[in-house]
């Protein structure tokens, strides 16, 4: 192979390397221009999340702020009905105490403020209030409270033989604990 041949030869090898070249470039070119758009979809996607994140975090900002009102609100009006119930017993209890100024029969007094004390037992009650028993119970020291005692044979040991002040559960949560006299044994205390 003479050097004009061989020249030739590098000549077509060299533009064969740089066609591949060319080609592989326009692949490489191709494949960034599909990665830059996807790059731009997902840009894309992520603006819109981050949109609707912000819209979602607004509007649970503003439920809080409506939960909280309302909260406010049912504390603010929530013994509403209890005090117009106790307004009327008050009402009763006013006309009873006017009705001594010209009623001179001591029991039909008597009988009015019976009446209007069995109308705020019932509010009670539908409020949850129970009273609770005491009088010939077992003493028990997280529903009573005992203030003295009294030393007889007529009671057991640790049985209430007086109520000196009534207690009272709210649903099933002592409200206030009922004021008691419990019996303790005159042998127990003689020894």
């Amino acid at each position: 192979m003479d050097d004009k041949e061989y020249k030739k030869a590098k000549k077509d090898e060299l533009i064969q390397k740089l066609k591949e070249k060319d080609e592989l470039i326009k692949k490489l070119e191709e494949k960034l221009l599909e990665t830059e758009k996807i790059a731009q979809q997902k840009e894309n996607l992520s603006k819109e999340y981050l949109e609707h994140l912000k819209r979602l975090q607004a509007d649970f900002e503003n439920y809080k702020k409506r939960e909280e009102k309302k909260k406010k609100e049912f504390i603010e009006f929530a013994n509403e009905e209890l005090l117009n119930n106790l307004l009327t017993v008050v009402d009763n209890l006013e006309r009873a105490l006017d009705s001594t100024k010209s009623e001179n029969n001591v029991e039909a007094i008597k009988q009015g403020i019976n009446n209007i004390l069995k109308d705020f037992y019932n509010i009670l009650n539908k409020e949850g209030v129970k009273p609770i028993k005491a009088r010939g119970h077992k003493f028990d020291p997280y529903k009573h409270e005992a203030v003295m005692t009294v030393e007889t044979d007529q009671y057991p040991e640790d049985t209430i033989t007086e109520e000196l002040r009534k207690g009272y559960y709210f649903k099933s949560k002592i409200l206030r604990p009922a004021m008691v006299k419990v019996a303790v044994s005159i042998k127990k205390n003689n020894k």
